[in-house]
């Protein structure tokens, strides 16, 4: 039972953590070293010396790291000590506290402990304070106090009063392959290869050491380069996909978000479990994306921006649900922000601005494909028409509403993407035009709020439109 005003340290399995993430960060050069083959026999005594030296070294750091940390909850803060040899004292007050946050990270799912992380709105690139190995019991406790706060010296096991209806979200095991198979989220394939191709090209060279060889041989026949290359992209484009639902299903395995009276938490994670605890009156924007596919079969995700240590990341309220429910959603969720049809379109005139940029790169690409292959790179050609539609399509998609206090930004790149946002959360505005759309009376316009790396943009928009929302955002009236 977590009380306040008593010093708490972390979990024991804590003293095991500089081992294992030593052993993890190594991990990459122990299987290469295995796989190349170990004469144990030959292995010098010093070597098993000096590695039982270097564990034994690292658990008695561990230990001290361990005694080292505590932390004690007061009436409206909690205060962090810790620190080996530089001592480091952190008082985080519960009313600048934005979320709690609690995640299983692989390490800690192994020994069943759980790590809290609390998001400040302090623009660090790590949470403002972590404990990283407590209870579930306990984590559960303490993101409850600092979320909820008590009266002075009153215990955390207070009932809490329950709405008559509780909104609640979750994927059942179909909706849950269906959203993997259609949302095609090449960003997380990107990132897994980005983070594993150097160990696995490590792994071929061991295992396969003339497959680049042959491979390059294959591709350079006359006869079969070509149909190899094909073939080559196809069986890509599929592993992709496959690699894509894969963890989109390890990611959202899980997947649950409720709400008790202004408390939202989500949570979700089948190797690494997250759940996030948060006010509903902290949300600082809500985006609603849809993809090519989801668009089409009329689905879409409900995503929240939220103050985070990881600038990039939206907590993610639905991965897949109707557009038509997106209202109802909300109201339950976030009522402080409503759906709106867009109003101030992007005007025709601007489709030069929207397709030159498209049409550019796809002319650059056919013509190194024409210049390698020739008469059959002239189907690369196709391109161009293809380029066209997609500019028109982003000029169909961009447009900004703004009404009851509430501004609404929509545009497309790959998905068709709406934000959503209110005045109190929007820290900066941004106005701009090149001369030529300066000439036809045309303004880009961007808005950032609280806890998003990235301002949300849509451009080339009627000047007209865009004075109007600077006026309701700025004190001065002029652009």
């Amino acid at each position: 039972m977590i009380r306040r005003n008593k010093p708490r340290r972390l979990h024991p399995i804590y003293m095991l953590f500089p081992l294992f993430n030593t052993v993890k960060g190594l991990l990459p050069l122990i299987i290469i070293t295995l796989l190349q083959g170990v004469n144990w026999s030959g292995v010098n005594g010093y070597i098993y010396l000096g590695i039982l030296a270097a564990v034994t070294l690292l658990l008695f750091l561990g230990l001290l790291g361990w005694r080292k940390f505590n932390f004690t909850v007061e009436e409206d803060r909690i205060v962090i000590r810790k620190g080996v040899w530089f001592r480091d004292e952190k008082t985080i007050y519960f009313g600048r506290i934005h979320s709690v946050n609690l995640e299983q990270p692989l390490l800690q799912r192994l020994f069943g402990v759980t790590q809290v992380k609390i998001e400040t709105p302090g623009g660090n690139k790590k949470a403002e304070g972590i404990l990283a190995a407590l209870t579930d019991a306990e984590a559960r406790q303490l993101q409850k106090l600092m979320l909820t706060p008590l009266t002075p010296h009153a215990d955390m096991e207070r009932p809490e009063k329950k709405n008559k209806h509780t909104p609640y979200l979750k994927l059942n095991a179909g909706q849950l392959l269906l959203a993997a198979a259609t949302s095609l989220n090449f960003g997380l394939v990107v990132a897994f290869i980005a983070g594993t191709v150097s160990l696995a090209d490590d792994f071929i060279n061991e295992l396969a050491p003339n497959l680049y060889s042959r491979l390059y041989q294959e591709s350079t026949s006359v006869d079969a380069s070509y149909t190899f290359i094909a073939i080559i992209a196809v069986c890509g484009l599929v592993l992709a996909w496959l690699l894509s639902l894969i963890l989109y299903v390890i990611k959202f395995t899980g997947f649950a978000a409720d709400k008790q009276e202004d408390q939202i938490t989500i949570s979700y994670g089948l190797l690494e479990r997250k759940v996030h605890h948060f006010e509903a009156s902290k949300v600082q924007a809500v985006i609603v994306q849809e993809g090519l596919i989801h668009q089409w079969i009329g689905f879409a995700q409900l995503q929240l921006q939220v103050v985070a240590s990881d600038k990039m990341e939206r907590l993610m309220l639905h991965p897949f649900t109707r557009v038509s429910s997106i209202p109802s959603v909300m109201a339950s969720f976030v009522p402080q922000f409503t759906v709106a049809e867009i109003q101030s379109a992007a005007p025709k005139r601007a489709y030069f601005d929207y397709v030159w940029k498209g049409l550019l790169a796809a002319s650059l690409i056919s013509a190194v494909l024409i210049y390698f292959f020739h008469n059959r790179g002239l189907w690369s050609l196709a391109l161009l028409p293809l380029a066209a539609a997609w500019s028109k399509s982003c000029l169909a998609a961009a447009g900004l509403t703004l009404e009851n206090g509430q501004l609404i930004f929509r545009k497309r790149n790959l998905a068709r993407i709406t934000y959503y946002m209110r005045r109190p959360q929007i820290v900066s505005m941004t106005a701009r035009r090149t001369r030529g759309q300066a000439r036809r009376q045309l303004l880009s316009v961007s808005a950032h709020v609280l806890g998003s790396q990235q301002a949300y943009q849509v451009g080339c928009l009627e000047q007209s439109d865009v004075e109007k929302v600077w006026r309701w955002y700025s004190r001065n009236p002029s652009m």
